[in-house]
This record gives structure tokens, C-alpha cells and sequence, in this order.
């Protein structure tokens, strides 16, 4: 199976033939370099492709490596253009990296297919590394998954009278998600009931299956059941029927889901700086979840009168 990253995002980021980034380089110009005459471990960055969230990803590292004392090279890959993946494979060649970082999947598969370059590598921005082809089992890194049992005890901690939660997910990719979260609840204020789909179209029938059994629906990274089109045909639904949707980004609050975890992209990168630090200082990294933060729509849980915790 290929990388897949489940990122709805609303409004392209399109940039035009000489649209300079935030990052401080421009589209098809030499990216930026450190001198490296201060001293400092240099590292390089590589992006995988021009979208808003990897971009603000490459801000958080570039800025918090500014307060660390680390000289950070940035390079974005144009996964369709050889010619720019030849060049950046030989500026990675040129200089002797302290380490070598990726942001998203496709600067991963990259950085990890050079065997002529030996330094450490580490990745941040995957959804979901364990099923990335040409990512080593044991590669360092931050993935944009947030433990299923740290999702269930904010959802307990923000909410008082959520009964029952129909997790909705296609078996085929996430059965191992909802066991996790059916045993987490055990320890908190709910419990969950599995709404399986096999398809896109098994949605409507399920969700009438479930009306009156459960008080919310929690939609999560699933490739059979994520679209725009899918996310606001089931929180319609679930409003009709009284029952709210808890979601994985801004964009599910926005269309009147209760309840979304976000990922602060920027933040995300100064995680991955800091994290970066320590290992270039002690040669070890421990695994931790990716920073987040929660979004409660206040509105709608009072329109569903669902009880925010104070």
C-alpha cells in the first residue's frame, strides 16, 4: 500500500511561477542555504510538495531552529519532476548533513531511498508510517496520529453525557483503531458501538441502523469513508437524527460537528525542531504523539444539548 494522508483542506495553495513561499525560497530557484560559519549542527529539510500544511510545517522547524542554534537547509520536492528531485538528491550529496529530515510521505520515500548518503533520517507529517512503502519498520520520527486512547479521554474530559459514541470506519482499515477505542472507554464516560462500512455507499443504511442507539458519531481517518461531500452528508444527518459529530480537524467544526482534534502544523514543526535537538545531543529518540489541540463548537453541542464540561 502507497502513503495516504487524509488532509481536507479547504482552498487550494497554488503557487505561481515565481510566488515565493514563507520559507524564503522560490519555485525553481536554489533553495536556501546556511553558511554554517556560527558553528551550529546544519541540517536539511525536505518538503514533499507544495500544500499549506507541509509549508507550515517547514516554518515551525525553520523558527524554533532559529532559538535552538540549529542551521536548517530547506528543499521542496516536485514529486512529477525528475529533474528537481535530481537536484535536490545532488545538494544533499554536496554537504555533510548533520541529519536529514522529511515532511510528508513522499520526502520520506525519498530521503530513505539514498544509500549514498548515510546520515541519520527522521520524518514528521505521516498519517500513517506502518504502511508507508519505502519507509524502514523502525524509522524515527513524529506521525500525524494521535494515540486512540488519548483521543477517548478528551473526548470524556470535554463532554458529561455522551452515552454511547458510533464510531464510523471501514473494518478493512481500522479495525484495530475501534478495538483500541472500545477497550480505552471501558475506563471513561462512554462507550462505543461499531458503524462498519465496507463502502462508500453502505453509509446511508448504517447510519439508519444506528438512529436511536447512539447520542454521537465519531468520524476518523478512513479512506472509504472520507470525502467533503461524505463529512457534510453525515453531519447533516447526524444534526436531523440529534446526534453530533466529532471529527480530526477544523474543517468538521466548520461545517457543525460538536467536537474535532486539530494539529497546529507550525506547532507541529517546532516539535519536530526540539525533538531533532535532542537527538543530534544525546544520539536517542523516543517516540511521542504529535501536539494538538481540541475545538469544541459550543453552539452546536448546546443545539444538541450536549453538556460541555466546565
Amino acid at each position: 500500500m502507497k502513503c495516504l494522508e487524509l488532509f481536507i483542506y479547504r482552498g487550494a495553495f497554488c503557487l505561481g511561477l515565481m510566488l515565493c513561499t514563507s520559507l524564503g525560497f522560490c519555485l525553481f530557484q536554489p533553495p536556501c542555504l546556511a553558511d554554517g560559519s556560527n558553528g551550529n549542527d546544519r541540517i536539511a529539510v525536505v518538503i514533499s510538495k507544495k500544500i499549506k500544511p507541509y509549508i507550515q510545517v517547514g516554518d515551525g522547524i525553520q523558527a524554533k531552529s532559529e532559538e535552538i542554534k540549529l542551521d536548517v537547509d530547506l528543499f521542496i520536492l516536485d514529486p512529477e519532476t525528475k529533474s528537481i528531485q535530481d537536484n535536490v538528491l545532488h545538494q544533499l550529496a554536496l554537504r555533510d548533513y548533520k541529519l536529514i529530515a522529511a515532511i510528508g510521505p513522499e520526502a520520506a520515500v525519498f530521503i530513505w531511498a539514498i544509500t549514498s548518503i548515510h546520515s541519520p533520517k527522521v520524518y514528521t507529517a505521516i498519517l500513517d508510517p506502518e504502511n508507508c512503502t519505502g519507509l524502514p519498520e523502525h524509522a524515527m520520527g513524529i506521525a500525524l496520529k494521535i494515540p486512540v486512547e488519548i483521543q477517548v479521554k478528551e473526548i470524556s474530559r470535554h463532554f458529561e453525557n455522551l452515552g454511547t459514541i458510533g464510531v464510523l470506519f471501514d473494518p478493512t482499515f481500522n479495525q484495530d483503531f475501534y478495538d483500541q477505542a472500545e477497550a480505552a472507554a471501558l475506563n471513561h464516560s462512554f462507550e462505543t458501538t461499531p458503524i462498519k462500512v465496507g463502502s462508500k455507499t453502505q453509509i446511508s443504511q448504517q447510519l439508519q441502523a444506528h438512529i436511536g442507539k447512539i447520542d454521537a458519531i465519531w468520524m476518523i481517518p478512513d479512506q472509504t469513508v472520507i470525502s467533503e461531500k461524505i463529512v457534510h452528508y453525515v453531519i447533516k444527518q447526524g444534526i436531523y437524527q440529534g446526534m453530533g459529530v466529532i471529527g480530526y480537524n477544523s474543517f468538521f467544526t466548520l461545517s457543525g460537528a460538536f467536537f474535532s482534534f486539530e494539529f497546529d502544523y507550525k506547532a507541529l514543526g517546532s516539535q519536530a525542531a526540539l525533538k531533532i535537538k535532542s537527538f543530534l545531543e544525546s544520539g536517542q529518540w523516543t517516540p511521542d504523539p504529535p501536539v494538538f489541540k481540541t475545538i469544541v463548537n459550543q453552539r452546536m453541542a448546546k443545539k444538541l444539548g450536549i453538556i460541555v464540561k466546565k
